[in-house]
């Protein structure tokens, strides 16, 4: 290494220029403002993906009970035993009606529900 010297760090002293200090600390805090309210604004991929599933939700609800009554309509299932499509339907559209995504569990437990025992 080259032998620099000391190295004077005077300029760097709070005390020297304390009102040149204070502007640059308040200078560097509106920097830093300005970049976290423009991250704010901004949406991060769980609140984009999480604005679809109610659309999607509200979709794949109505396709659902569209099959679910044609299939009855054409000699499906009986009323008093809904097909998978129509539990599943049914309970997409409760919750899209509450404002929420089903849960693993209550998807399971639909599908389950018409499998032979």
């Amino acid at each position: 290494m080259d032998e620099l010297g000391p190295i004077d760090l005077s300029p760097l002293d709070p005390e020297r220029d304390p009102e040149r200090w204070d502007l640059l600390m308040e200078a560097t805090r509106l920097r830093v403002a300005a970049v976290l309210s423009e991250r704010a604004r901004e949406p991060d991929s769980v609140r984009v993906l999480s604005g679809w599933a109610r659309s999607i939700l509200a979709a794949a609800a109505a396709v659902l009970l569209l099959l679910g009554g044609a299939a009855a309509a054409l000699g499906g299932h009986a009323p008093g035993n809904p097909s998978d499509a129509r539990r599943l339907a049914l309970l997409t559209e409760s919750s899209v009606i509450h404002g929420r995504a089903p849960t693993g569990a209550e998807l399971m437990a639909a599908v389950e529900a018409g499998a032979p025992r």
